[in-house]
Order: C-alpha cells, then sequence, then structure tokens
C-alpha cells in the first residue's frame, strides 16, 4: 500500500480503531517487551546510531539518528508504525527504554522497550 493512502488512513482513524492499535501495543509491551541492539555506524565519513529489534514476531523494527535523543525519537516512531498506531494518536511517553536511549554511550548496546 502507497504510503499517501497510509497517511489518508491514519488521519481518517477513529478513536476507537486507535485505542484497538495502542492496546495491542501496550500488551505487546507489557508481556514481552522489545530489544533493541544499538550500534555506532560509520558510512561515508558520516556516523550515527542504528537501533535493530532482535525478537519482533513479525520481522524487524529498525532506526537512526545522529544523536540519542534522535535515535529514542525516531524509534518510538518507528515501534508505533510497526503496531499501526494512526500517527495522531501517538503518544510518545507511552513507551520508555531500559536503559535510556539517552545513556547509551558506545555501540553493541542493549536497550528494551517497555511501558
Amino acid at each position: 500500500m502507497s504510503r499517501f493512502i497510509q497517511r489518508i488512513q491514519s488521519y481518517l482513524a477513529t478513536p476507537a480503531q486507535a485505542q484497538e492499535k495502542i492496546t495491542h501495543l501496550l500488551i505487546e509491551l507489557r508481556h514481552r517487551g522489545l530489544t533493541f541492539d544499538i550500534s555506532l555506524e560509520n558510512e561515508d565519513g558520516q556516523k550515527f546510531f542504528y537501533a535493530k529489534s532482535i525478537d519482533y514476531p513479525k520481522g524487524y523494527i529498525s532506526a537512526t539518528g545522529h544523536t540519542t535523543e534522535e535515535l529514542e525519537s525516531e524509534l518510538k516512531d518507528a515501534i508505533f508504525t510497526a503496531f499501526e498506531v494512526p500517527a495522531r494518536f501517538c503518544i510518545s511517553e507511552l513507551i520508555v527504554f531500559n536503559p535510556p536511549v539517552s545513556q547509551v554511550a558506545t555501540a553493541n548496546q542493549k536497550v528494551y522497550a517497555t511501558i
């Protein structure tokens, strides 16, 4: 499905439809959580953080960021997208990382997404 159609569907989603997606996300995070490997990549002289899920049952979730703050924001967005939560209903405070992404100082660390 094209991204344009997905955006339209996101804006047209009812609160009840959004709540169903959010509930599914919260159940997943509460019972199993999501684990991410974080690495520091260097591509063409550009350094950035890369996070990739290692236990998402439907494939993987990934995000990048030049800073840990940017990575955390992008990773939360990627999680909401993976669980098909409509953009206008995403509340970033629902997702907590342990340890916090901002504490990732070196490459090859793991963080866990929970609620």
